[in-house]
């Protein structure tokens, strides 16, 4: 007999089995759905801020809410001044601040460095000194690039290191290269933030006794967002801040730019590292290439090399690294030191061949100031140099002051008239074309470049009536080349 108490037990009982029969097809079907695809919108950074005074915080506040590809035209306006900075700067020099913090400070060093970058036909030479820390061990370093070649000083092994660049290994090395925004020597600067999928204006923020425009760049299909302060004074970066937020890793990398200095030489002595006394060498250079093809370092010459045992000792490769002037890009590296020689202080004897066809001496320039341009078309700043140059030639045109594009290192004599006839400013769209029928054009000046001990390209020389070099200008200054010619021929 069964007691009434015991009912209400087993009609639960019965409910719960008939739940379980008419939802377990269901739960199936639901497990054997295939998953959803994963969102590729970049996951987004911490959200909390610094302790600043609220008069410090951006004019309008960051947001994070703008949907993918969206990029506002006027913040990558700011983006692309800020490349084009960069890209036109003959040097650089900042003290630059790296902190690692998060997931990845464990393996990442946080580094402090006085970094110098002087342009050399178009490539960078490049010398990174400072220290840094990675697991609570601190780093001195200091390293070069330039010339195939990447040089530093191990301070442990008490030595000089050389290697090729592909060569180059080491502490040292690895945190120089940290200490570097690598996007300052992509060609464009920055070029993976220009093709962001979202680049939006953030507000103004002050860094440095600077006013910054503060711009949030999402890269495609990545979960990283980039901030950059660019100065609304020079459009110059002076702080970038990456994070990084997966489910793996949580991290934020932030590089902060002080005394920035833009546009003032930086001579060969600052680009040098020379062996302390007590240190040894261990240098290998890169190979030459004659032809394309590899060649066997030369032997000196003793008739010509011998040691003069009361001269100061020679800063050979084993004593000193300078890094020398990059060569083309589609040209195998050399290891060519810059010259010694001191620059002539007024024009060689030398003929040169225009295109159209007529010879031009230099003899022939006398009796009126004249204007040279020692370039290549494949040279970047020279490009740059074109348009207001072109703009001051056409200004000198009725006093008749020639300026002359003397063309060195190209394929063919006719390369570089092709190259003006054809000229379009970088960063300009339509069919608006830059007169540059104002100049001279010599195709194939490489003889006169050498006479001159040219190292960097473009160079403006300032010729006087009577063949006196009176200016000699290196790298372009979109501010200052321009003017400093003008005061020097057309007073």
């Amino acid at each position: 007999m069964t007691s009434v108490h015991t009912r209400p037990r087993q009609l639960t009982l019965a409910l719960h089995a008939i739940l379980c029969l008419t939802l377990t097809p269901l739960i199936a079907q639901a497990q054997e759905r295939p998953a959803e695809p994963p969102n590729d919108q970049a996951a987004q950074p911490p959200t909390s801020q610094p302790d600043t005074p609220a008069e410090s915080q951006p004019t309008t506040q960051p947001t994070d809410t703008t949907p993918a590809g969206n990029v506002d035209p006027a913040a990558k306006e700011i983006l692309q001044a800020m490349s084009d900075t960069i890209a036109n700067a003959s040097s650089i020099r900042a003290s630059i601040k790296t902190t690692v913090t998060g997931s990845l400070a464990s393996v990442t060093p946080s580094t402090d460095a006085l970094v110098r970058l002087r342009k050399a036909d178009s490539a960078w030479l490049i010398r990174v000194t400072g220290s840094g820390t990675r697991n609570g061990q601190d780093t001195n370093f200091d390293v070069a690039w330039g010339g195939g070649s990447i040089t530093w000083l191990d301070h442990k092994e008490k030595k000089l290191v050389g290697r090729p660049q592909s060569e180059a290994r080491g502490g040292p090395y690895s945190m120089a290269s940290q200490a570097l925004p690598t996007q300052f020597i992509e060609s464009p600067p920055f070029t993976k933030e220009l093709a962001g999928e979202e680049i939006s204006h953030a507000g103004t923020e002050e860094f440095d006794a600077q006013n910054c425009d503060v711009l949030h760049v999402r890269y495609p299909k990545r979960k990283i967002l980039l901030k950059l302060w660019i100065a609304q004074s020079d459009h110059m970066l002076r702080k970038l801040e990456r994070s990084t937020e997966t489910t793996k890793i949580t991290s934020s990398t932030v590089q902060e730019l002080r005394d920035v200095i833009l546009n003032k030489d930086i001579p060969d002595a600052e680009l040098t590292i020379a062996a302390p006394d007590g240190y040894s060498s261990d240098v290998t250079a890169p190979q030459r290439f004659e032809k394309a093809r590899p060649t066997a370092p030369s032997a000196p010459n003793a008739g010509t090399h011998a040691r003069d045992e009361n001269a100061a000792p020679s800063q050979s490769p084993a004593d000193t690294i300078t890094p020398s002037g990059a060569e083309r890009r589609d040209l195998p590296p050399t290891t060519t030191s810059p010259s010694t020689t001191l620059a002539p202080d007024s024009l060689p004897s030398v003929s040169l061949t225009l295109s159209d066809g007529s010879t031009l001496t230099t003899e022939s320039l006398r009796g009126k100031p004249a204007v040279l341009m020692i370039w290549g078309t494949w040279n970047l700043p020279a490009r740059d140099a074109i348009e207001p140059l072109s703009k001051f030639a056409a200004s000198l045109k009725e006093p008749g002051v020639p300026v002359i594009a003397c063309a060195v290192r190209e394929r063919t004599k006719d390369a570089a008239a092709e190259f003006l006839k054809n000229f379009q400013p970088r960063n300009r769209t339509g069919d608006d074309k830059i007169d540059t029928s104002v100049f001279k054009v010599a195709g194939s000046a490489d003889p006169l470049a050498r006479e001159l001990s040219i190292t960097r390209y473009p160079t403006f020389l300032a010729i006087d009536a009577e063949g006196k070099i009176i200016k000699r200008l290196e790298g372009f200054d979109p501010v200052k080349t321009i003017d400093e010619l003008r005061l020097a021929v057309a007073p």
